[in-house]
């Protein structure tokens, strides 16, 4: 998934994005939604640690994903009863191209 940004960096390039993460397992109800939840990137969300193993296996290091709890406070708002903001969370990704 990311190796395309590894291709693309020199050597001693950064790479720093935002995105979501899992941080439970997503209940069938949330994972199985195509309409809602897989279209707003809510259902297809990597774990902490598949992010950190695809960056890994992509060839980056110093990889660190930073999760932002203080997101939990916009997202229950994303999908209002889902209780979405119980499963994932937004994050800063960092990683360096040796």
């Amino acid at each position: 998934m990311f190796d395309e940004a590894f291709r693309v960096l020199r050597s001693g390039g950064r790479l720093a994005i935002s995105d979501i993460v899992t941080t439970a397992e997503l209940p069938a109800e949330i994972k199985n939604d195509l309409d809602v939840m897989y279209s707003g990137c809510i259902s297809g969300a990597s774990s902490v640690d598949e992010v950190k193993a695809m960056l890994t296996q992509s060839g980056f290091t110093d990889v660190v994903v930073e999760p932002k709890d203080e997101s939990k406070a916009f997202i229950k708002d994303w999908v209002p009863g889902s209780n979405v903001e119980n499963y994932i969370v937004s994050t800063v990704i960092k990683a360096v191209k040796p």
